[in-house]
């Protein structure tokens, strides 16, 4: 009993007035005090009395209402449409709590939500002004501009004075093409109001729309008379000025903006001097509000991009790490820190900072594209495309998202998927230099030769120092076999860039065709030396080395494409090749053994190729062995997944791992025909025939001159009843290669089905 009465005392307690007084007397009480705070400006007390009296009666609709205009006054825009809307489903009758919801929906953009509030006003007064005005905004919203038209017109005669309805009026106006209505519209404002700043400043907002920059300008100078300290009103004119190109005029109506001492004023300014390239200006004003309480963050997070910016990198990580230790999840300094590791090379810290941004605000059109910037720069090409297609639901026409995914489309062979984005972009937007090169590299890649030149002749004349273009028209000749005219391309790019990896390709690609060996051996090795993070530039690195018999020079490049890049199939392959004609398996495998320990960055990729290594040395049971070692480091890394998934199928055992395996490896490689070969194959042993044909037929079309393909093609078609695909299946396989390894039971298969 002692236990239960002290509790019940502390209940008392902790609940103050709740035990000792009636909770009606009680909520009126917490409601009377939060009037007195408000009154004196002290919101944040205001609102703990509001809270205290919905506490006490959630039903409260009236300490609702009032808790809504202390959060709005406060700058909480959030708490206060959710108390807005519940104080008027608890107030059908009030006014003020309808219209207070209403516009809550209108700048939420709930159209048909703000409409029911406005209804429910006209309900109470028909000739409520602004009712009309919140109804027209609905209607309007809901693209019935004729039922806009129709409200905000009766709001003006209702209340002729109202300088605001005859802004929305010309608005609207202006939406339905009615540009002359609108223009009288705002005139008859300014008439009716000729002191009015609001009547001057949408004159002048639609003159400067209409292309009338004179008119526009003295009309928000008479804006700025009547108003000289209205935030609106000097952030608009230096808006005005500096659309115009007249720094100097902007910023002076910043510094008025800044000299009220507001926090987000003297950003502002901040801003436009980082705009202007004017750092030092820009650090003393950021200087002077990181000090401020409201101002540290934002403040010091500009500080750190600009210090990054001018290359003292430590200093601006420790800056935007400070921020992030007094709040971690800062979306504005996450996305600073992300785009710093992004800069600094390290895609998979970016991708954890890119990350955490996007799962507290999936709509983040920043995030998630610096997330699939780290993803891609990770070689998670799937989880990349996934981001971007997320980043386009929200932002369609994001130009510079819809470029990336095509080029991640390009990367993977799919030209027709990059080529739809590169017109998508194109058409976006119509000067993007970077979306006509995505169109120019998808036509080559679809050998639409007229397009690619064309696409290259614009890119060329609007950019002639930009060595890209020269470059790929270098590979346009290279296409038509044109290797004198490519060699001039390829050269002109190399000379306005002297490293552009792509034009050193094609420069050794020219000399290989014309044999013309130290030529090439010299450009390999400077290839070597400026691509040592581009994997296509190692990768022709080390077949032009091999082409010139220089094995080690070969060897590093492949390893260092490895490294760049350990979910590339190819990169394994051709070092296992190096090493098998060199009769060095054992070598090599002891190497990556070592490896696998004294890198751990690169344990999966090294132990990956031991386990190839140990397949070839015709080791399979320690190779499989050695796989599963390297999924249980990383568990995407897709080489091993597909590999191991090819010897579980051959096997017959762990087929739904197997599949998972598979499929793990489809999803960063979808455009390789092994990766394609071993999901149908282990559909194949799964007894999934239909899906078995599916995917074995895409193999067949991304490695067409493959006769195991086209054998297990056969054999699931076979599998499916379908007798006479199968039966030209065996029969392409054999006429491909009549000695390949599983020609003897294509044979037999074949003599089964004419038997």
């Amino acid at each position: 009993m002692r236990t239960w009465s002290v509790a019940l005392v502390a209940v008392c307690i902790a609940a103050g007035a709740g035990c000792s007084k009636d909770p009606e007397v009680a909520k009126r009480e917490y409601v009377a005090s939060g009037d007195k705070y408000a009154t004196d400006k002290q919101l944040p007390e205001a609102i703990i009395q509001y809270r205290n009296a919905v506490a006490l009666d959630p039903r409260f609709g009236e300490a609702r209402l009032k808790l809504g205009n202390a959060l709005i006054a406060n700058g909480d825009t959030v708490g206060a449409y959710r108390e807005y809307i519940r104080a008027a489903d608890l107030l059908p009758g009030d006014a003020q709590a309808q219209m207070r919801a209403g516009q809550m929906h209108l700048l939420a953009r709930q159209f048909p939500e703000a409409r029911a509030r406005a209804e429910a006003l006209l309900k109470i007064d028909p000739k409520n002004a602004d009712a009309l005005i919140l109804m027209g905004n609905a209607m309007a919203g809901i693209k019935d501009f004729e039922g806009a038209v129709t409200h905000l017109e009766q709001a003006i005669e209702t209340n002729p004075s109202e300088v605001l309805t005859y802004a929305n009026l010309g608005a609207i106006q202006i939406a339905r093409g009615e540009k002359e209505a609108a223009e009288g519209t705002f005139k008859r404002a300014v008439e009716i109001q000729p002191n009015s700043a609001t009547a001057h400043w949408s004159l002048g907002n639609y003159y400067w729309a209409a292309g009338r920059a004179a008119e526009a300008e003295a009309e928000f100078k008479i804006a700025y008379g009547l108003e000289p300290k209205s935030p609106v009103i000097l952030k608009g004119l230096a808006a005005f000025y500096t659309a115009t190109r007249r720094p100097a005029e902007a910023e002076s109506y910043l510094k008025s903006y800044a000299a009220q001492g507001d926090v987000a004023a003297k950003l502002t300014l901040a801003d436009f001097y980082v705009m202007s390239k004017r750092a030092a200006d820009a650090k003393a004003v950021l200087g002077s509000v990181a000090g401020a309480a409201d101002g540290f963050i934002p403040a010091t997070t500009r500080l750190a991009a600009l210090l990054y910016a001018e290359g003292q990198r430590d200093k601006a990580h420790a800056a935007i790490d400070s921020v992030l230790k007094k709040d971690a999840t800062n979306k504005a300094a996450l996305l600073t820190k992300t785009e710093f590791l992004l800069a600094d090379g390290k895609p998979a810290d970016a991708l954890a900072t890119a990350t955490a941004v996007v799962t507290s605000d999936p709509r983040s059109v920043r995030g998630l594209q610096l997330k699939a910037i780290a993803e891609r720069d990770s070689g998670a090409s799937a989880e990349a495309i996934k981001s971007l297609q997320a980043l386009l639901v929200e932002r369609p026409a994001h130009v510079d998202a819809q470029v990336m995914l095509g080029e991640l489309y390009l990367a993977q062979g799919d030209a027709s998927a990059a080529s739809q984005f590169a017109v998508r972009a194109v058409k976006t937007t119509p000067q993007s230099w970077n979306a006509h090169m995505l169109l120019a590299r998808t036509a080559l890649m679809q050998d639409n030769l007229t397009l690619a030149e064309s696409e290259v002749a614009r890119l060329t004349k609007t950019s002639p120092q930009n060595a890209d273009g020269h470059a790929l028209r270098g590979d346009i000749y290279m296409r038509r076999g044109d290797t004198a005219r490519a060699a001039q391309s390829y050269s002109t790019a190399v000379q306005l860039h002297p490293n552009h990896i792509g034009a050193l390709v094609g420069l050794i690609r020219v000399d290989l065709a014309g044999k013309k060996t130290e030529s090439a051996r010299a450009r390999a090795e400077s290839l070597l030396k400026v691509a040592s993070n581009d994997f296509n530039g190692l990768m022709l690195a080390g077949i032009a080395f091999g082409s010139l018999g220089d094995q080690a020079k070969a060897e590093a490049a492949y390893q260092r494409a490895l490294e760049v890049n350990p979910a590339r199939l190819d990169a394994y392959l051709s070092l296992g090749r190096l090493y098998m004609t060199q009769n060095r398996l054992e070598d090599a495998r002891k190497r990556y053994e070592e490896a696998a320990v004294r890198r751990p960055e690169m344990a999966a990729a090294s132990k990956t190729f031991v386990a190839i290594i140990l397949g070839l040395q015709g080791k399979p049971d320690e190779a499989r062995k050695v796989y599963e070692e390297a999924l249980a480091i990383d568990p995407r890394a897709v080489v091993a997944s597909n590999n191991l998934a090819w010897d579980y199928a051959e096997r017959g055992e762990n087929l739904d791992v197997a599949l998972q395996l598979a499929q793990t490896a489809k999803a960063g490689l979808p455009n390789e025909a092994r990766v394609s070969d071993t999901l149908g194959w282990v559909y194949y042993k799964k007894g999934l025939a239909s899906l078995a044909v599916t995917h074995l037929q895409e193999a067949t079309k991304q490695a067409p001159a493959d006769p195991g393909i086209r054998y297990r093609l056969g054999l699931a078609y076979l599998k499916n009843g379908d007798k006479p695909n199968a039966r030209t299946a065996l029969e392409q396989a054999l006429k491909m290669n009549p000695q390949f390894d599983k020609a003897d039971d294509a044979k037999r298969v074949l003599a089964e089905l004419t038997a």
